[in-house]
């Protein structure tokens, strides 16, 4: 696949060439693909060897490996232009809350589009912007702010993670204590700011910058 100097890939990329390019920017294979979207392995295999001859991938099908790669259904049919720091080695996808937890409330904030983590992380990497006052106070975020999280990073004590619930995903400092392990709200003022880390909560990773070295 080619890339030019120009800020996006014009949008008649087909759907393998595409898929390929960002399996091998996310240090993905077939199966950890199938894993990580719940598409069958057999069904990206297609996807990426008949081509031209394959039929059209359904839109559902397409949503999920596009949630994993950080793109939409469109970028992936090429019917929208992708991002050229999409396929560098130092940006990493901007994230939806929405797409953690199933529940669309957050900010319109667009797939698709990257930035470039300032500091090392893996290529399961990813950015979010910090939605709510939850975690606003010393040494917390403003609403607004970037945080790049790498699961990659085990969450420890005084470190943030951002975890995933049931009916919703949090910023929050991961706290362990004789009592137990707790996700908690830097905001004083905020409601019921301790969350016992139950089986049912999910740390999808650790925030490693934002503005800083965290």
């Amino acid at each position: 696949m080619t890339l030019t100097a120009e800020p996006v890939l014009q949008a008649h990329n087909p759907v393998a060439e595409i898929l390929e390019a960002l399996m091998e920017k996310h240090s993905l294979n077939q199966t950890d693909l199938a894993n990580r979207s719940g598409v069958s392995q057999p069904a990206i295999n297609r996807i990426l060897n008949e081509r031209s001859k394959a039929k059209k991938p359904r839109r559902e099908t397409l949503e999920k490996i596009g949630g994993v790669l950080g793109v939409t259904p469109e970028q992936l049919t090429g019917q929208a232009p992708i991002s050229v720091r999409l396929f560098d080695k130092g940006a990493v996808p901007i994230g939806r809350w929405e797409t953690l937890t199933q529940n669309p409330e957050a900010g319109d904030i667009q797939l698709g589009h990257a930035l470039v983590c300032p500091v090392p992380h893996s290529d399961l990497s990813f950015a979010l912007p910090v939605i709510g006052e939850a975690m606003s106070g010393n040494d917390g975020y403003r609403e607004g702010d970037v945080i790049f999280v790498d699961p990659a990073v085990k969450p420890s004590h005084g470190r943030d993670v951002v975890a995933v619930g049931p009916k919703a995903a949090y910023l929050r400092r991961f706290t362990e204590t004789p009592e137990g392990t707790f996700l908690k709200a830097l905001n004083p003022s905020w409601p019921n700011p301790i969350l016992p880390l139950t089986s049912d909560i999910i740390v999808m990773g650790t925030v490693i910058f934002s503005g800083r070295i965290r």
